[in-house]
């Protein structure tokens, strides 16, 4: 195995590599793969695992500080939980060697577990849907040449080998999309140290899916490409994965996941449910889809109240002035919140769900891993896309008048 891995290194030096910055030693590029089963088998794993992470930990530690001026965002870590058992990446003599010391271990003896937050005795409903995205391959297997169809809109190629994670970069994301993803899945496999099984996929970072299910339907249709990306919709095969901006959006000053949500509980007490605003909010960019322009004509007027309190988000001016009116953890003071789609789903969905508010969603098109449990009534007030304003005053007026059963 030693001298087949130094054979593989001298042959990535004649190849064309894109390394990220302290990622070096850890994300490199490609290798033969194992047989299609197996791969299926893996992939199914590094779901289950990363699922799984979710679960135990409220999401992977450490928050993430990102160097933008640097020509590839420079990654580092702290450690952010006493008990963490995260493994810091040494990068001191990065300009040096062009690589980072990883030291990570190569097995491990039982589960990383929150100390704070045992395991579940059951899985989440949203586990199910793994089997459910990888079904168009369950009896085939996925073999080189579906995976390499799926090159076509690809941002990069992911390869795990012994718990090493190596990247084919085919084009840039947008903003440091697949920076952050990269990033949750060196996370992962440093929380699972010796349980990540070597595994080969394709990774679109572009919001919409493209893998259309009706392309692959009949008789005589060919597999599918297997394609990750962070939402899907009922048309499409498009493999679900967790969003980037778990792990951070540095771009628009966003902490990753288990910071934020700390925040978030911290800000759900300020003010109990009853004695918040008893309005609508919903803030963000309206321009990336018509239906968000459609829901600014909800806004409170002179001649109609259709309590909903809509703001268009100005990210530039928010850039410019330190994003002291985008705290999310300071928006969490009115009864209800808005979700509604932008351009495909918006990541803002799970900000709002945390808020303690009563969500209201304007019914969606697009899902990503964990909303397409979610029931209307029990975990959000459903509303119509298509009569939105008197949607939103009905659930509003309903709500404000039946307290007791809304808390």
């Amino acid at each position: 195995m030693r001298e087949n891995e130094n054979i593989y290194m001298q042959r990535l030096q004649s190849q064309r590599c894109y390394l990220y910055g302290p990622f070096a030693d850890t994300i490199l590029m490609l290798r033969p793969f194992m047989k299609s089963p197996a791969r299926f088998s893996a992939v199914f794993v590094l779901l289950f695992l990363l699922f799984g992470a979710f679960v135990c930990t409220r999401l992977l530690n450490s928050p993430i500080l990102v160097d933008t001026s640097a020509e590839e965002p420079i990654i580092t870590t702290r450690t952010s939980r006493k008990h963490s058992r995260e493994i810091p990446l040494n990068c001191t003599a990065y300009d040096l060697t062009r690589t980072c010391p990883s030291n990570y271990p190569t097995t491990t003896s039982q589960p990383e577990q929150d100390p704070d937050r045992p395991l579940p005795p059951t899985c989440p409903e949203y586990f199910r849907w793994i089997h459910e995205d990888l079904r168009p391959w369950a009896h085939t297997g996925i073999t080189r040449d579906m995976e390499q169809r799926a090159k076509r809109t690809a941002n990069f190629k992911l390869v795990i080998v012994n718990g090493k994670a190596y990247v084919e970069k085919y084009q840039k994301s947008f903003q440091t999309r697949d920076v952050f993803t990269m990033w949750g899945i060196l996370q992962l496999l440093r929380r699972y140290p010796g349980q990540v099984p070597d595994l080969e996929l394709m990774f679109d970072c572009v919001d919409w899916p493209v893998i259309s299910s009706n392309d692959y339907s009949g008789p005589n249709a060919t597999a599918p490409p297997p394609l990750f990306r962070y939402c899907g919709d009922d048309n499409s095969l498009d493999i679900v994965f967790p969003d980037w901006s778990f792990w951070g959006w540095a771009e628009i000053n966003i902490k990753p996941w288990e910071v934020l949500l700390k925040d978030l509980e911290d800000g759900n007490k300020r003010k109990r449910w009853i004695d918040r605003a008893p309005y609508a909010y919903w803030k963000g960019n309206p321009s990336v889809a018509a239906t968000r322009q459609d829901l600014l004509k909800c806004n409170v007027s002179d001649q109609q109240d259709w309590n909903a309190r809509v703001y268009a988000q100005d990210w530039l001016r928010e850039s410019s002035e330190g994003y002291k009116q985008s705290d999310l953890a300071s928006q969490c003071v009115d009864r209800y919140k808005i979700y509604i789609e932008g351009s495909a789903w918006s990541v803002s969905d799970k900000y709002i769900l945390a808020c303690d508010s009563v969500t209201l969603i304007v019914k969606p098109r697009y899902y990503d891993f964990f909303t397409r449990s979610l029931m209307p009534v029990h975990h959000y007030w459903p509303i119509k896309d298509d009569d939105k304003c008197r949607s939103i005053k009905f659930a509003v007026d309903w709500g404000n008048s039946h307290k007791q059963k809304v808390i």
